[in-house]
């Protein structure tokens, strides 16, 4: 089946790119058409990006041991229920207890968990996974779509994961056999993938708005785990789908002052997958955007700097966020908007709140000080809608008011918050997010400064003080109250896979998933850096 699969893609991915550019090869070249020069990959090999220098003694070693044990105890403690009650399922209700079929019915949260369980050390909790994750048939689901890129960061990615880390093939085999049935939602005019997939029927659909449309993550965010399931199967499909979504994004696209797509890199949100070209949607780091500008820094990483047009287009879409999206608000914190060259709409999201991690690990990587620093201003922004919350936990939506800019088109409510928090809350709830705890991770263990180690307990402590519950830890309704604005009976997986690990990790050995030997997934799931790429599979 796999090799009828790769042969069909394969085809059609030659067939469906005779008008696309002739320039890239499977971006090993840039946009300039040059490949990655040698002096330059050995110089990025010879940046460190994890500190060197973390704080000793005791006394420190033994509260941190005593927190991280805390955080594995917290862990366990919905993961036992998630045992108990919905075992297999994609999620538990944690609220009601019951269990949940919401990504195709395959156990999300189960193998969404594994590498953290197995960073753990939670060996009995990881075997028994193990065993039914072996039992799993990706060629059924519970009949209805589910949306390609999650069941990708999600599940594919989990597995990947959990094969490096354990050794167990079984891991790997089970992702190809997925990845296998997922390549036919690539099977597009452009190759540009479907939205939504039914794995049974065979049929693409979008999750909203017309039949073709999606949307720059979900087209965005396959090249990392693509390209790493290629190198481990040494089968080049999976790597030549994902770069082919490139290939087309830039050759139907053109940038042009006063059309939807005006700005070089900074590339509007939705597009349709039989024209490749963009529809709509102004430019931001938030939600249906935030992955794909992710994945540019981290596949160019994980390739051993080889993949040259992946730093090329990263540069390029930083140069236009520095510009057009990174501004200072009223209270001069810097913050990330929604923008391009007509202008800036002042809203900003939680999701966009991984974007100083992720500028930060480039920051490092690049040995480029001067983006380290901008990183560290909107660290700060970010962190604040957690910390000026007496819950100590953010909201998933916000808004801020520009330095110099008049209020009056604001609500009174809206201009209290912001003479109160320095931001007004647009969306008050909170769903375990983990992108704000992921940016500050990034941030210790790239400083070395205990301080972010505090930050991450001090939202740790308001989790556990508002959020937790029998079957583990549901949602809040307004950050602002806390448990008593009443509670959201979800908890999507992940809170096992990235809001727990980044958390715990913040209090284990700093060796422990080291930034200089992996690089973490859209999805909080490390792949290894050691694995050699010389630009073939």
């Amino acid at each position: 089946m796999k090799q009828l699969l790769s042969a069909f893609v394969c085809l059609s991915y030659v067939a469906n790119m005779a008008t696309a550019s002739k320039n890239f090869h499977d971006g090993m070249v840039g946009l300039n058409g040059q490949a990655p020069r040698q002096r330059d990959v050995k110089r990025f090999m010879g940046n460190q990006v994890q500190a060197g220098n973390f704080t000793g003694g005791e006394a420190l070693k033994k509260l941190r041991a005593n927190r991280a044990n805390d955080v594995r105890d917290g862990f366990l403690r919905a993961w036992k229920s998630y045992k108990k009650y919905a075992f297999g399922s994609d999620e538990i209700n944690p609220i009601t207890l019951e269990p949940l079929t919401t990504r195709n019915g395959w156990g999300a949260t189960l193998i969404d968990s594994l590498d953290t369980i197995y960073i753990m050390g939670l060996k009995e909790e990881f075997k028994d996974a193990a065993d039914l994750v072996k039992k799993v048939n990706f060629g059924k689901n519970d009949g209805e779509p589910s949306k390609v890129f999650e069941t990708n960061i999600r599940y594919i990615g989990g597995l990947i994961s959990a094969y490096e880390l354990s050794n167990d093939k079984m891991f790997l085999k089970q992702a190809t056999a997925l990845a296998d049935i997922m390549l036919e939602a690539f099977d597009t005019p452009t190759g540009i993938p479907w939205q939504m997939w039914d794995v049974q029927t065979g049929k693409g659909s979008s999750d909203s708005g017309p039949m073709t449309m999606n949307n720059l993550a979900e087209i965005g965010t396959y090249q990392l785990e693509f390209f790493r399931l290629s190198q481990l199967t040494h089968d080049p499909v999976y790597h030549k789908a994902a770069q082919r979504v490139y290939d087309v994004l830039l050759d139907r696209n053109q940038p042009k002052k006063g059309t939807t797509y005006s700005v070089p890199g900074l590339y509007p949100i939705f597009i349709d997958i039989n024209s490749g070209k963009f529809l709509a949607g102004k430019p931001n780091l938030g939600g249906g955007s935030d992955s794909f500008y992710e994945y540019l820094i981290k596949t160019w990483a994980l390739s051993g700097f080889k993949m040259q047009r992946s730093l090329d287009m990263w540069q390029e879409s930083l140069k236009g966020i520095k510009k057009y999206i990174v501004t200072r608000g009223s209270d001069k914190n810097m913050y990330m908007g929604i923008g391009d060259d007509e202008g800036l709409d002042s809203i900003s999201d939680t999701f966009t709140c991984f974007f100083p991690g992720t500028l930060a690990l480039a920051a490092r990587l690049l040995d480029d000080e001067e983006t380290m620093e901008l990183a560290h201003e909107l660290l700060l922004s970010s962190y604040n809608t957690f910390s000026r919350m007496p819950t100590h936990i953010g909201p998933e939506n916000f808004g801020f008011l520009p330095d110099g800019d008049d209020d009056s088109d604001l609500l009174l409510s809206q201009r209290n918050e912001i003479k109160k928090y320095g931001f007004y809350l647009e969306r008050p709830y909170f769903l375990m997010r983990p992108e704000v705890i992921e940016s500050i991770f990034y941030f210790y263990r790239i400083t070395g400064d205990e301080m972010y180690a505090d930050w991450i307990w001090k939202i740790w402590q308001g989790i556990k003080a508002h959020c937790e519950v029998e079957g583990g830890f549901a949602g809040l309704r307004d950050v602002r109250v806390g448990r008593k604005g009443g509670l959201i009976g979800k908890q999507e997986s992940f809170v096992f896979a990235e809001t727990f690990k980044y958390i715990y990790l913040a209090f284990t050995d700093p060796d422990v998933i080291s930034l200089d030997d992996y690089i973490f997934s859209t999805e909080g799931h490390p792949f290894k850096r050691s694995i050699p790429f010389n630009g073939t599979f």
